[in-house]
């Protein structure tokens, strides 16, 4: 019998726009590449903008096993960026992605000074204390997996998306089902549960006092009305990375770039501008 967790090459889906300076974007939990529909015109008009989908999301692969630890989808978008040699490379990262944004920051300014050129990150998971209440209850034995087994997609989509936005009655239908398809494909559940499970690195107190060796000019966007992680997780990352800037965008929940592009690609387009 095959074993489930065999390592065995995963290609992250990808799209690419533009050329220039490579702008790597990272989603959140749950989410996919299409969180950053709104950069794709304004960013990728002067940079290479590169969106992916993490193991288990949108189009990527959703293979059975349990390699879906946030070390595991870190090391793979690792390789996504040796693999494609970025270089002058910034990381966006928003939640989730933003969690693993501050993770490969620190590993490629350890392993490979001068890759990494800036880094963006989005109402990011840093702290323990701030870890979101739905992340808790899918580690709970049997109530997590019949939470998310029983769940109907595209009503765990609209829930989340109510959480994550200030003004629910800019969700669209189009959202709904964006998210709702790859989750309700085979494995996509599955997915989902093993990455909520270990979203929390074992070692997580040691990797708060490492932000400190990020070194590269980073900004900060928080959501004033994030009621997913608090907007005081901000305050002690930008007090953490010594090159940061926290910029807040009000009347704005956990996805800035999603609820409120007309102030958020503005933001980071002048940040990418000024390095």
């Amino acid at each position: 019998m095959s074993d489930p967790n065999a390592t065995s090459p995963i290609e992250l889906h990808h799209k690419i726009y533009g050329t220039g300076n490579p702008v790597l974007c990272i989603h959140g939990f749950g989410s996919s590449l299409f969180s950053w529909r709104n950069f794709v015109d304004p960013v990728s008009q002067n940079y290479q903008l590169i969106l992916i989908d993490l193991k288990g999301s949108g189009d990527s692969p959703k293979p059975p096993g349990s390699r879906y630890s946030i070390q595991d989808h870190a090391d793979l978008v690792y390789k996504f960026i040796l693999d494609h040699d970025l270089r002058n490379l910034t990381l966006v990262g928003n939640s989730f992605g933003g969690s693993l944004s501050l993770l490969l920051s620190i590993r490629l300014i350890g392993n490979d000074p001068g890759r990494l050129r800036a880094l963006v990150l989005i109402d990011p998971g840093a702290y323990q204390q701030f870890i979101p209440g739905y992340v808790k209850l899918i580690g709970v034995p049997l109530v997590g997996p019949l939470a998310v087994y029983l769940t109907p997609a595209r009503f765990m989509v609209k829930s989340i998306l109510k959480k994550s936005y200030y003004d629910p009655g800019k969700i669209t239908a189009d959202q709904i089902a964006a998210y709702a398809a790859p989750l309700a494909a085979p494995g996509g559940k599955h997915a989902l549960l093993e990455t909520g499970k270990q979203m929390i690195p074992p070692d997580i107190d040691e990797l708060t006092t490492r932000y400190k060796e990020i070194n590269v000019p980073t900004l900060i966007i928080w959501g004033t009305q994030d009621k997913i992680i608090s907007p005081e997780a901000g305050e002690l990352l930008s007090q953490a990375i010594s090159h940061s800037i926290l910029k807040r965008i009000d009347q704005c929940g956990h996805v800035p770039q999603e609820e409120k592009p007309e102030e958020t690609v503005p933001l980071v387009l002048e940040f990418l501008q000024s390095l």
